[in-house]
């Protein structure tokens, strides 16, 4: 039963917060979920550093500085035993051209159904999942400025009823040459609203005057996409090439972000990334006025075999009453 009543607080779109008047009036809030553990460490704060495969998440423009295929997977075990992951792929077609497309999914597992004779269960199954699949083609149009569009598909389902649409995303990072400082912009999920249909929306009741059948439909209503607007900044502190100073060695880079979605308030958020020869990384973030996430770490290792770089990262992030989320990631370029 606590299962359920979380996923439907999360992923339903008729729940309203107190004091934040927005919260809870849009559908497939999934979408809003920091995706990659090397991100989400650093606080979600990565609109202009996204510079890996993670990027179709954060600003899609930003695979335009991938040299390599890149791929990634994230594995999360969110709030009541759900389970949120997603899989990226990015492929450079050329010097100033690449492709992307990625999936996100969050999905219940199993629920049984309760009644009011039944409150314990009547022993019947169902689940409650959703699902994103997006295409990005992404383009650098000068040596510094790059720019990316991204389609994608939404589709949310619980028990036998269904919504889908689809939306775009947009990106752009621009390179300034100073101290590797980047400023990177997007903007996420505009597109359609989504309204529950199904067959459990429909009986059939007897007419009290005439006793015929008569089709019933109950009512569902139309919910928008929760839009994100980011924008930020990173540089590096410490660069190996470009920064206020240069190590060969080590790199220091520091990211700042500011969010505004459309269903709550504006954030601000900073970041750190350390890394020791672009092998061994230890990060760390913070958000602030967000209503339940504050502080975030991690770590990640790359591994250099044979011309293929292999990549593990992991993130914790404190949910304050909600407790903590783990996630981890795993990618590979070649």
């Amino acid at each position: 039963m606590r299962k359920k009543l979380i996923f439907f607080l999360i992923c339903s779109s008729i729940v309203t917060a107190g004091g934040f008047p927005k919260v809870g009036t849009t559908a497939a809030p999934f979408l809003k979920i920091g995706v990659g553990a090397r991100a989400v460490a650093m606080g979600g704060n990565f609109v202009a550093l996204a510079n890996d495969a993670s990027a179709l998440f954060w600003n899609p423009a930003g695979i335009t500085l991938l040299e390599k295929i890149s791929v990634s997977a994230t594995h999360t075990s969110w709030f009541a035993g759900m389970t949120h992951g997603a899989v990226q792929l990015a492929v450079p077609m050329s010097e100033s051209a690449a492709l992307g497309i990625d999936v996100t999914y969050l999905t219940s597992g199993e629920i049984e159904q309760t009644t009011l004779q039944e409150q314990n269960g009547n022993g019947i199954f169902y689940d409650a999942s959703d699902f994103a699949m997006g295409f990005t083609y992404a383009r650098r149009l000068t040596e510094r400025f790059s720019v990316a569009l991204k389609g994608k598909y939404i589709r949310q389902t619980i028990f036998n009823e269904e919504a889908s649409t689809f939306a775009i995303d947009f990106g752009t990072i621009f390179k300034t040459g100073f101290n590797g400082l980047r400023i990177g912009m997007n903007m996420a999920n505009f597109g359609g609203n989504m309204q529950m249909t199904g067959d459990d929306l429909s009986n059939v009741v007897a007419d009290p005057l005439t006793g015929r059948d008569v089709d019933n439909q109950l009512k569902t209503e139309s919910w928008p996409l929760p839009i994100v607007f980011r924008v930020g900044l990173a540089v590096d502190l410490i660069g190996h090439t470009e920064g206020f100073m240069t190590d060969p060695q080590n790199r220091l880079t520091l990211a700042l972000d500011g969010t505004h979605p459309n269903d709550n308030n504006e954030t601000v958020g900073l970041g750190l990334e350390y890394a020791w020869d672009e092998l061994l990384m230890l990060r760390a973030g913070y958000i602030n006025n967000h209503d339940v996430a504050n502080l975030s770490y991690g770590g990640g290792l790359k591994l250099r075999l044979g011309g293929v770089d292999f990549v593990i990262d992991y993130a914790y992030a404190d949910f304050g009453d909600l407790d903590n989320v783990q996630r981890f990631s795993a990618g590979l370029a070649f």
